[in-house]
């Protein structure tokens, strides 16, 4: 099965880098009508993007699917200049390889079509919406602008730990990659 994974709010805490340097950030609405419009490929917004952590267990999770045999494919709207770095941020925080593809806003749906995507992780209100229908299963990362994305098909999770039952019934499975946790 091929598993579609955002970056930015779902398994890279940008928000908590974002809220430190915009004390205006609205976490009701995305995206932010406080983040000045191309922040993230200035040489500051590229930086807050290296520094973001990852979220508890998400690396872990992720591990545990990619050793199952499914293939996990990163997509991002962040600028192709954040490319090396991303790459390297993914290896360093013990994320499983995968391909790293760049799409502008709005086009994973069409990416996760013609791709054969089955499942989707994501935080974006837009995109989550988009892919409902289009693949099997939406993981929606939980945060307050996308409070109202529902459907069926559509998991909401707050903590990567709640979705480990969902891939792994009867408990966690350990894998070649798997992290002390």
């Amino acid at each position: 099965m091929r598993i579609g994974v955002d970056l930015c709010n779902t398994i890279a805490n940008v928000n908590v880098m974002l809220a430190m340097k915009f004390t205006c950030l609205s976490l009701t609405q995305y995206p932010s009508p406080g983040i000045p419009a191309g922040y993230f490929s200035t040489p500051e917004g590229l930086e807050l993007l290296k520094m973001a952590q990852p979220f508890p267990y998400a690396a872990a999770t992720l591990c545990l699917m990619a050793s199952a045999g499914h293939e996990v494919i990163y997509l991002t709207s962040r600028p192709v200049l954040a490319a090396n770095f991303t790459r390297e941020w993914l290896a360093a925080n013990g994320f499983p390889g995968g391909a790293l593809m760049f799409l502008p806003r709005g086009d994973k749906a069409l990416f996760a079509r013609h791709y054969g995507i089955e499942w989707f992780f994501e935080d974006d209100p837009l995109e989550a919406l988009s892919l409902h229908g289009v693949v099997n299963k939406v993981f929606v990362k939980t945060w307050p602008y996308n409070y109202g994305v529902q459907g069926p098909g559509i998991k909401k999770f707050i903590s990567w730990r709640e979705v480990m039952p969902l891939i792994a019934p009867g408990g966690l499975v350990k894998s070649r990659c798997w992290q002390a946790i």
